[in-house]
């Protein structure tokens, strides 16, 4: 009797882990995992968050031209206690020299020997209601 109570326990157990695997992509995301930020380029939070890395990214570097964002290569957003932002950019050397006061309107370096691009993994915390935000990691090849 015992034993038959005991198969019963690992089939269900089997069935829920099966369904689990079989049926995760009609389900929603699961609360609190990572989401893919599909069109960085409209979220508000992820600019701000993204103009923030490269402030901070410009200001460790000693490079004495600023850099700015190429483009985006993959965003995701997290909500934690506030909302982390998990973004990889290609950075790319601008013509201005630092400190520069909008970036957006700065060239990129034509010539090869000037020419410096970078991909980075950026990832920031925010609490927009506070208004904090900080850089917890920033790491460029």
């Amino acid at each position: 009797m015992a034993g038959a109570g005991l198969s019963l326990a690992l089939l269900a157990a089997a069935l829920v882990f099966a369904g689990a695997v079989l049926g995760g992509e009609d389900r929603p995301p699961l609360l609190g995992a990572p989401m893919d930020v599909d069109n960085a380029g409209n979220d508000e939070g992820l600019q701000r968050a993204l103009h923030f890395a490269i402030a901070e990214y410009n200001k460790a570097s000693n490079d004495m031209y600023s850099s700015r964002v190429v483009r985006v290569i993959s965003a995701k957003k997290q909500i934690v206690a506030g909302i982390k932002y998990i973004m990889e950019v290609e950075v790319g050397r601008t013509t201005c020299p630092k400190p520069a006061a909008d970036l957006q309107s700065c060239a990129f370096h034509d010539a090869p020997q000037m020419a410096k691009h970078t991909v980075c993994k950026f990832v920031v915390y925010a609490i927009p209601w506070l208004n904090q935000i900080k850089l917890l990691t920033a790491d460029c090849q």
